[in-house]
């Protein structure tokens, strides 16, 4: 009788059904090594940040020709293309067709600022709250959530807070173009770059903090004075590094 159980039992098994659910377990497996087998991006970031664009440029070839379609290597792309509707919808590729790859949030923050710093703040509202809504846990978050204007101004720069200068500089400086500034130090700890900020302020150099993402990573930049030219900067770039021992280096300013 146990035998005639048996044969039932097998009877009822369905190759087919058994596997079909191989197969489903298989592109699983498969789906999740493909996500974390994303390209490694970082050091192309690191040349960015340091300004070595040719760098960035001959890795983002080399990675182009081992897989176009990876979403680091879609993002990457994005960061080094110059036209702002072009990288525009690079970002939009990642975040919309790779939703889980580790710069999707970055990506749905970087078309944020696009349209925050073209004046399209309505438009700029809806992803800052879908950066809120989708990636709760994002370092993003902080760094775009801003009070939103109420008018919308097409076509126009987001207008910044005045910077503040010693009465002197001003009158020296009134009118100047300011080209370039002096990056002292990055960290990830906000507390120190506000630590070497007040530090260079009581020295009466004009400092800003400003953030920069790299590698996934949030750094906070302490920037040392305004400048028309490279070597307006580097006597203060010298005494930077006697006095206070720091690598900084000369960078042009976003406008």
């Amino acid at each position: 009788m146990n035998l005639n159980i048996l044969k039932n039992h097998n009877h009822h098994i369905n190759p087919r059904s058994i596997l079909m659910k191989i197969f489903a377990l298989i592109l699983l497996i498969l789906s999740n090594q493909i996500i974390a087998q994303e390209a490694d991006i970082t050091p192309a970031l690191k040349q960015i940040e340091s300004g070595n664009i040719q760098n960035a440029s001959k890795i983002l070839l080399e990675l182009k020709s081992k897989n176009m379609n990876d979403p680091s290597v879609i993002f990457l792309d994005a960061v080094l293309t110059k036209d702002g509707d072009e990288a525009l919808k690079k970002y939009s590729t990642v975040l919309e067709k790779f939703p889980e790859s580790k710069y999707a949030d970055a990506s749905l923050y970087r078309i944020f600022s696009y349209y925050y710093s073209l004046g399209y703040y309505k438009k700029a509202e809806t992803y800052l709250d879908r950066l809120k809504k989708d990636f709760p846990e994002s370092p993003y978050v902080k760094t775009a959530d801003r009070k939103i204007p109420d008018i919308e101004e097409p076509g126009t720069q987001a207008v910044s807070e005045p910077q503040i200068q010693q009465p002197e500089q001003q009158k020296k400086n009134e009118a100047a173009e300011y080209n370039f500034t002096i990056q002292a130090g990055a960290f990830l700890n906000v507390d120190n770059a506000k630590n070497l900020s007040d530090q260079l302020k009581k020295e009466n150099y004009f400092t800003e903090i400003t953030t920069k993402e790299v590698g996934g990573s949030i750094l906070n930049v302490v920037n040392v004075g305004k400048f028309a030219n490279e070597e307006e900067a580097k006597p203060v770039l010298n005494f930077l590094e006697k006095k206070f021992n720091l690598k900084g280096r000369v960078v042009p300013i976003n406008k």
